[in-house]
């Protein structure tokens, strides 16, 4: 590492920062050299990769994010971050597989980031990851987990282009001043219900929790399903419950309770299916033969209940890979108009609904 000269003055010099011409120069090769050694590249001798390492080691030479790029002469570096979920959440996880499978065909990489915050956090006190922080690293951000308005503030702050997984933007009244992909919770709860009733149910519930944006659009299907067929629509919503599961298994106390049990249960999402499915079995209601069942989000989970769970597949990959394309498209055309991306849902038949 160089060390701060002394000017003429007396006072320290800035230190001149090393460039990969000076490496370069000190391992006696040219700069396309240099390139493929960074980028791992096998048309590079084993000696030569070594005395360009030592160099490199020497002079404590860090490319910068504009000179990689410069250096790979194509591909964008994304940060896929995932906010206030725990790492890592299964269902995002499926969305960051399909991010990352679609930029790797691009040769394109892909930083992973987790970040946690308040929605009353000021926008410009959120701690984002540093990745983010260091300026000319990343050229736009997938926002994924729950996301509120105040982390897109941040984002639009910093000037870095990004795409939103909208399913899970909590608080924005239908604003709509940024890239976003989703899916279409409403249809996806509606046609569940629609199946439900097209096998003679007319007493189906709903279990799930309607704080949250996603799981009240759900309710918001099951009910026009419903209506449709001038059917009641019933909610349950059991009160202090710490996760999906133990919301699903106070949902099935209560519902037992209940003069005029159901016949079917709408969940919310497969992790309240799961907790209801575990509590009627605890108290002997057979699923389907007493109580049919039906799921959202078709995780792997589904099929490992027995009966297997009928449920709303959601195209996860499909997601992750909609919203790299979008980034990309804006990487490259920055000022076309926001777009929004709303992906079909699919109803799948398993074992946990009876025919009537």
């Amino acid at each position: 590492m160089r060390r701060p000269q002394k000017a003429h003055n007396g006072v320290e010099a800035v230190p001149k920062k090393t460039t990969i011409r000076d490496v370069a120069r000190a391992a006696s090769v040219g700069i396309g050299t240099i390139s493929r050694v960074l980028n791992s590249s096998s048309q590079v001798s084993r000696q030569t990769r070594a005395r360009v390492l030592e160099a490199i080691r020497r002079l404590g030479f860090r490319p910068n994010a504009q000179a990689r790029r410069i250096l790979k002469r194509r591909s964008e570096i994304v940060c896929f971050l995932l906010s206030n979920r725990d790492f890592l959440h299964p269902f995002h996880a499926h969305i960051l597989q399909g991010v990352e499978s679609y930029a790797s065909s691009l040769q394109h990489h892909v930083l992973f980031a987790v970040l946690h915050y308040s929605p009353r956090t000021p926008p410009e006190k959120i701690d984002l990851p540093p990745v983010l922080q260091e300026h000319g690293l990343i050229d736009g951000v997938i926002l994924a987990g729950t996301i509120y308005p105040n982390l897109l503030r941040r984002i639009e702050a910093i000037h870095m282009p990004f795409v939103a997984f909208s399913n899970n933007v909590v608080g924005l009244d239908g604003e709509q001043r940024y890239d976003q992909v989703g899916f279409d919770d409403f249809n996806g709860a509606l046609q569940a219900t629609r199946y439900l009733i097209a096998q003679g149910h007319r007493l189906i519930d709903f279990a799930g929790d309607m704080s949250y944006p996603w799981i009240q659009r759900r309710f918001d299907g099951y009910r026009q399903a419903m209506r449709e067929k001038k059917l009641k629509p019933v909610s349950i919503q059991p009160q202090n419950f710490d996760s999906f599961v133990n919301f699903g298994q106070k949902s099935a106390g209560r519902i037992l309770a209940r003069p005029s049990r159901p016949t079917a249960v709408v969940a919310g999402n497969d992790e309240t299916a799961y907790g209801l499915w575990l509590s009627l079995r605890r108290h002997g209601v057979k699923v389907p033969d007493e109580i049919s069942l039906v799921g959202f989000d078709d995780r792997e989970e589904a099929v490992l209940m027995d009966p297997p769970l009928s449920t709303v597949r959601v195209y996860k990959e499909e997601i992750g890979e909609t919203c790299m394309k979008m980034l990309i498209e804006r990487l490259h055309h920055p000022q076309m108009a926001f777009s929004q991306r709303i992906l079909p849902t699919e109803f799948v038949v398993r074992e946990t609904v009876r025919k009537l």
